[in-house]
C-alpha cells in the first residue's frame, strides 16, 4: 500500500476509531452534529475577534459591518451548547432507574461530572499558568488577561473550582471562555433537584404549561438579573442562562413527538426547518434594554434551537445528514478539547503573524483564520485523542491507581540472595 493510500485509510478509519466514548446509552451522530455548529460558531467568533485587534485592515472591515457583527458572536455557539447539554444531562437521568434524589444516582451522576470534565480543563489550566509563570509572559491582544484577580495563582485556583466568574466578576485570566464551563457547572448542581420535581409531573397539560412559564420566566430574569447580588457576580451565572439548559430539558421531553412528526414531513419541508433554524439562529440581534422586544427575540431564539434539533432528528433532510457525517460528527464529539485549546492557539498564531506581517491586507488575513480554523481542529483532534478521550473511560482513576501500584510493588528481576 502507498504512502498516501494508508494515510487515506487512516482518515476514513479515524472517525470511527476516536468517536466519543460513551458511559451509558447509545451514541447519537446528530448530537454530535449539534455540537460541530456549536464549536464552529465559537471557534469562528473567536478568532474574527483576534483579526480585529491585531490587524488594522480587519477592523476596518468588520467592525460596524453586518457580516463582521455576524463572524464575531461566539456567545450563540456557546447557547446551542447550554441547549445540548440540558438535553443531553435530561436524557440521562430520564433513562436511569434511580431517583435523581437518591444516594445512589447522586454519586455516580457528581462522580462522573468529576471525572470527566475536570481532568482535561485542569491540565489546560495548569500548562498555561506554567508557561505565563515561568516566561513572566503578558499576552498581547488579550483582553480580559488584565483583570481580577492581578495574581495568576489565585486566578488559577479560582477556575479550577469553577468560581472565578462568580467571586472577581471576570473573565478567566488564564481560559476567558472558562466562564461558559462555570455556568455549565452551576447548572450540573442543581439539575438532580430540577429533575427530581420534573418527572413527578404526571398531568401532559401541566407539565406543558409550566415548562413554557418556567422557559418565559428564565428568559425575562436573564434580561433584568443584575450584574450582582450582595457580594456575588452573578452576571455570567447560571440565572442568566437557565433558560437555555431548560429549553434543552424540554426537547427531551418532547423528543418522541418532534421525532415522529419530523420523519413524516417532505423533504424539503425538513430541509427547511434544519437550515432555516440555523439561519434565523445566526442573524436574530442581540436582545437590548427594552424588555417587550428582548423577550420577543428571545422567543425566536428558542424556537430556532427546536427547529434545529428537529431538523436533526429528520432522517430524510440533508440536515440529519450533514450532522451525521463521520467527520463532522467526530469533531463535535471532540468539541470539549476543541474548546480548551481553541483560544491558545488563535492567540498564538495572531500574535505572531500581527509581528511578521502587522500590516496585513484583508485577503492575506481571510487566509490566516482559515490557516487558524484547521490549525485548532488540528490541535483539539490531538488533544481529544490524547487527554480527553482517556477521561471519557468511566474506570479511568481505578486503572490508573492500579497500574501506578503495580509499578511500586513488582518484584525484583534480579537473581535471589539463595541464587
Amino acid at each position: 500500500m502507498s504512502a498516501l493510500a494508508h494515510l487515506s485509510s487512516m482518515l476514513a478509519d479515524a472517525p470511527d476509531r476516536f468517536r466519543r466514548r460513551m458511559s451509558g446509552g447509545g451514541y447519537r451522530p446528530e448530537i454530535d452534529g449539534l455540537r460541530f455548529f456549536a464549536i464552529a460558531i465559537v471557534v469562528i467568533g473567536h478568532v474574527a475577534e483576534r483579526a480585529v485587534r491585531f490587524f488594522p485592515a480587519a477592523r476596518e472591515a468588520m467592525v460596524g459591518g453586518a457580516v463582521g457583527e455576524l463572524l464575531q458572536r461566539a456567545g450563540l455557539g456557546v447557547f446551542l451548547f447550554f441547549t445540548i447539554s440540558g438535553f443531553i444531562i435530561a436524557t440521562q437521568a430520564r433513562k436511569s432507574r434511580r431517583s435523581p434524589l437518591s444516594a445512589e444516582f447522586l454519586k455516580a451522576y457528581y462522580w462522573r461530572r468529576i471525572l470527566r470534565i475536570e481532568p482535561p480543563y485542569v491540565v489546560l489550566l495548569v500548562c498555561t499558568w506554567a508557561a505565563l509563570t515561568l516566561t513572566a509572559y503578558v499576552p498581547e491582544g488579550a483582553n480580559h488577561f488584565d483583570a481580577q484577580p492581578h495574581s495568576l495563582n489565585l486566578s488559577l485556583l479560582g477556575s479550577i473550582f469553577y468560581l472565578h466568574g462568580l467571586i472577581w466578576g471576570a473573565y478567566p485570566r488564564l481560559f476567558p471562555p472558562g466562564w461558559s464551563l462555570e455556568v455549565e457547572v452551576q447548572f450540573y448542581l442543581i439539575a438532580p433537584l430540577l429533575f427530581w420535581f420534573w418527572f413527578r409531573l404526571r398531568n401532559d397539560g401541566l407539565r406543558i404549561a409550566l415548562g413554557l412559564v418556567a422557559l418565559a420566566a428564565g428568559a425575562f430574569v436573564s434580561l433584568t438579573l443584575p450584574a450582582t447580588i450582595g457580594p456575588v457576580f452573578i452576571d455570567k451565572g447560571i440565572l442568566r442562562f437557565f433558560s437555555f439548559f431548560w429549553l434543552g430539558i424540554l426537547l427531551c421531553d418532547a423528543q418522541g413527538w418532534i421525532m415522529a412528526k419530523a420523519a413524516g414531513l417532505p423533504r424539503a419541508v425538513a430541509d427547511s426547518i434544519g437550515w432555516g433554524g440555523l439561519l434565523v439562529y445566526l442573524i436574530i440581534p442581540n436582545a437590548g434594554d427594552i424588555i417587550g422586544e428582548g423577550m420577543i427575540l428571545r422567543a425566536a431564539v428558542y424556537v430556532s434551537l427546536a427547529a434545529m434539533f428537529m431538523g436533526a432528528w429528520a432522517p430524510q433532510s440533508s440536515f440529519h445528514w450533514f450532522c451525521t457525517r463521520p467527520w463532522i460528527s467526530l469533531i463535535g464529539g471532540a468539541c470539549y478539547s476543541i474548546y480548551l485549546v481553541h483560544m491558545q492557539t488563535t492567540q498564538v498564531l495572531s500574535m505572531a503573524a500581527a509581528k511578521f506581517a502587522p500590516d496585513l491586507g484583508l485577503p492575506g488575513i481571510v487566509a490566516l483564520m482559515a490557516i487558524q480554523y484547521a490549525a485548532i481542529v488540528a490541535v483539539g483532534l490531538v488533544f481529544y485523542a490524547t487527554v480527553e478521550r482517556t477521561f471519557m473511560l468511566p474506570n479511568w482513576h481505578r486503572a490508573l491507581a492500579n497500574r501506578a501500584r503495580s509499578l511500586f510493588t513488582a518484584r525484583p528481576t534480579g537473581p535471589t540472595p539463595a541464587e
